[in-house]
C-alpha cells in the first residue's frame, strides 16, 4: 500500500506495528520516518505521543533490570475489584533486552504491548551466581517482572461501617452509603452552604458510574450509566453538587468524560458520541432543555433528541445511524452517558409531555424527591472545604481504566470509538440467592401496576434496572466484586423513592389537554382501573383537573360514555358519612 492510499488511523496502526516490533522484537528504530508520515496525514502528535512512551519503557525496563532481574511471572489482577481475573490468565516469557535480543517469544503467548510492559534481563551475560541469601527484613525490589498498570487492589468498604445519625428522616437515611459514593456526598456536604443529602447522592451516583463506565457490567448485564435529574426550587443550592460534580472529574484527570452542558440538536450528539461514548453531561437549568426540545414542533434535528435519549440509555447499545443526503451513516459503540441535571419540578414536569411517558422517555430518568422538604439553612463553610480530599481522588483513579497511549482521543481525524468486547468487561455478580430475588420480586412489584394503574405502571417499567444500576455502582464504589443484598434493598428503596417523585410530580405539575376521543378514553381507563371499577365524581374531578383546557370537558365526556352504554351513574354507600356519587364501569358482555 502506498502512502498516498493510506488512512490516518491506518498511518497510526501501522506506527504501532513498528513500536510493538521494535519493543519485542528488535527491530529497528522507525521513530523519525514514523512521526514524518504522521505529520502527513495530521496525526503527527499522536505518533510522537506513541514513540516518546516507548522510549520511556525501554529505559525503564534497563533500569530496573540492573536492579532485580526478572525471575518468574507472578499473575496479577486487570481488575480494581478483589479476586476478579480476566478471562484468559496466561504467563508469559521473559523478555530479554534489545541490546542482546534472544528469539522472539510466540506470537500468540505475548500481550499487546501497550497493555503490559514486562521488566527486561541485564543487558550483559550474567555471571554465575552463588544461591541468594534470604529476603531482609526491610522492603526490597521485587523480583517479579514489572506490570506498569497493575489495579493495586486496597481496603474493600462495608455496609456494617455505616451510621445513620438519630432523628434523620427515611429518605435522608437511604444517602449514607458506604464506599466512594458515600465519601463523595460527605465532601460534598461538608461544602455547601445549603447542604442537601439527596442532591449530593445524584451526583455521587453520576461521578462513580461514569467513572467505571462501559468497563463494569452489573449482574443482569446492566451498564452504570444514569440520567439523574435533581429537583427542587430555586435557590435552594442546586448549582453547588453541580459544581462539585465538575471540579471531583477535573481533580480525578477525567476532564475528557466530561460533556457537553446543554444539547443543541440530535446530530449534534450523535457526532460528539462517535468519537466521546463515555461521556458525564452535567446540565443546569434542565427544565429549559426540554422546554427547547418539546418546543421544536416544525424542527426534526431538535426533537429527534428525545429518540436518541431514549436509545442513549440502554446497556450495551450499538446505534447506527441513516445515512442521508449531507451525511454518511454514524456508528456509535456501546455508549454510556450519564445526564445529572437541575431545575424546578414545575419546569420538568411542565416541558415533559404525556407522550414522553407514553413513549417510555419519562420512565428512563430517576427523579429525586422533591416534596415534603424545607429548605436547608444557610451555613458558613470553612475555607478549602471546596477541594476533594486526596485519599478520595486517589481512590477515585483506581476506578479509572489505565489508558495506554494509543488510548489518546482521536477526535482530530474523525475516529469511531471501538466497542467494548465481552471479555473486557469487568463482570459484577449477585452476591447470593438471596441479592437476586430481591431484585426480582421488585420487578413483579412494579408488573402488577398493569392491571392497578396504567400511568404508574409505564413510569415504573425501569425503576428495577435503575436500581440494579444503582446497586451495581455502590459494589464497585466499595471495591466489592459482587452486588450483596445490602447493596440491591438499598437500591430498590432508593428506586421506590425515585418512582413515587415520578408519579406525585406528573400528576401535580403536567398539564395536557386532550382532543374529546382521547378524553373519553382516558375517563372509561381511570373508571375501569378503580376498585369494582367505580369512580366517585370528586376523583375524576381531581384526576382530570389538569387536562381541562375551558373546565367542561370531563362532563361532555361522562354524558358521551353514558349515551354509549361504557358507564352508568350510581351511587355508592360509604361504611361510614354521605353515600358517594359516581360513575361504574358496563362491562361488555
Amino acid at each position: 500500500m502506498t502512502h498516498a492510499a493510506l488512512k490516518p488511523e491506518e498511518v497510526v496502526a501501522q506506527s504501532e506495528a513498528h513500536i510493538d516490533d521494535y519493543l519485542f522484537r528488535g527491530g529497528p528504530d522507525t521513530e523519525k520516518e514514523d512521526i514524518e508520515l504522521g505529520e502527513k496525514f495530521g496525526v503527527g502528535e499522536v505518533v510522537r505521543a506513541a514513540w516518546a512512551n516507548a522510549k520511556e519503557i525501554e529505559g525503564a525496563w534497563v533500569d530496573h533490570a540492573t536492579e532485580s532481574p526478572p525471575s518468574v511471572e507472578e499473575p496479577k489482577p486487570s481488575s480494581f475489584l478483589p479476586g476478579a481475573q480476566p478471562a484468559v490468565d496466561k504467563l508469559v516469557e521473559v523478555v530479554e533486552p534489545r541490546r542482546d535480543l534472544a528469539q522472539a517469544p510466540d506470537e500468540k503467548s505475548r500481550p499487546a504491548w501497550r497493555r503490559e510492559f514486562k521488566a527486561a534481563a541485564p543487558a550483559t551475560k550474567p555471571k554465575p551466581q552463588e544461591p541468594a541469601p534470604p529476603p531482609e527484613e526491610k522492603e526490597q525490589p521485587r523480583k517479579a517482572a514489572v506490570t506498569f498498570k497493575r489495579f493495586d487492589v486496597g481496603r474493600r468498604y462495608s455496609w456494617a461501617e455505616i451510621a445513620i445519625p438519630r432523628g434523620v428522616g427515611d429518605i435522608e437515611a437511604l444517602t449514607y452509603v458506604p464506599g466512594l459514593v458515600g465519601q463523595i456526598v460527605d465532601w460534598i456536604v461538608a461544602g455547601a452552604r445549603r447542604p442537601n443529602r439527596v442532591m449530593a447522592l445524584g451526583v455521587a451516583l453520576g461521578v462513580v458510574g461514569t467513572l467505571i463506565g462501559r468497563r463494569v457490567e452489573g449482574p443482569t448485564g446492566n451498564a452504570t450509566h444514569l440520567y439523574i435529574f435533581i429537583l427542587a426550587p430555586t435557590g435552594w443550592g442546586k448549582d453547588h453538587p453541580l459544581w462539585c460534580g465538575n471540579k471531583l472529574m477535573i481533580a480525578v484527570g477525567a476532564t475528557s468524560l466530561l460533556g457537553p452542558s446543554e444539547f443543541v440538536s440530535g446530530r449534534g450528539i450523535i457526532r460528539y458520541l462517535k468519537r466521546n461514548p463515555l461521556t458525564l453531561c452535567i446540565v443546569d437549568e434542565l427544565g429549559d432543555v426540554f422546554q427547547l426540545i418539546n418546543g421544536q414542533h416544525d424542527n426534526p434535528w431538535v426533537r429527534d433528541l428525545i429518540g436518541h435519549f431514549k436509545k442513549l440509555y440502554n446497556s450495551w447499545e450499538i446505534i447506527i445511524t441513516a445515512e442521508t443526503m449531507k451525511d454518511e451513516s454514524t456508528t456509535i459503540n456501546h455508549p454510556a452517558v450519564t445526564i445529572v441535571g437541575a431545575c424546578t419540578a414545575e419546569a420538568l414536569f411542565e416541558a415533559l409531555k404525556p407522550r414522553d411517558i407514553e413513549s417510555g422517555f419519562a420512565n428512563r430518568p430517576m427523579l429525586l424527591p422533591f416534596e415534603g422538604f424545607k429548605r436547608p439553612p444557610e451555613r458558613d463553610v470553612p475555607e478549602g472545604a471546596e477541594d476533594p480530599p486526596a485519599t478520595l481522588v486517589a481512590e477515585l483513579r483506581r476506578l479509572m481504566r489505565k489508558q495506554s497511549i494509543l488510548d489518546i482521543p482521536m477526535s482530530e481525524i474523525d475516529e469511531v470509538a471501538p466497542p467494548v468486547l465481552k471479555n473486557d468487561r469487568q463482570k459484577i455478580r449477585w452476591g447470593s440467592e438471596e441479592a437476586k430475588a430481591a431484585y426480582f420480586a421488585f420487578s413483579r412489584e412494579m408488573d402488577e401496576w398493569q392491571e392497578k394503574d396504567k400511568r404508574k405502571f409505564e413510569l415504573g417499567m425501569r425503576a428495577t434496572e435503575n436500581a440494579v444500576r444503582c446497586a451495581t455502582i455502590v459494589a464497585a464504589g466499595r471495591f466489592s466484586p459482587t452486588v450483596d443484598v445490602q447493596d440491591i434493598e438499598w437500591a430498590l428503596k432508593w428506586s421506590r423513592v425515585s418512582f413515587n417523585a415520578a408519579d406525585g410530580g406528573f400528576k401535580k405539575y403536567m398539564r395536557d389537554y386532550y382532543e374529546f376521543p382521547k378524553f373519553c378514553e382516558q375517563v372509561v381507563e381511570a373508571i375501569r382501573s378503580q376498585e369494582n371499577g367505580f369512580m366517585s365524581n370528586r376523583d375524576l374531578g381531581r384526576q382530570f383537573r389538569r387536562n381541562m383546557k375551558f373546565g367542561h370537558e370531563l362532563e361532555k365526556a361522562l354524558k358521551q360514555l353514558e349515551k354509549e352504554d361504557r358507564i352508568r351513574s350510581r351511587y355508592r354507600q360509604k361504611s361510614r358519612g354521605p353515600a358517594a356519587e359516581g360513575w361504574q364501569i358496563i362491562h361488555e358482555t
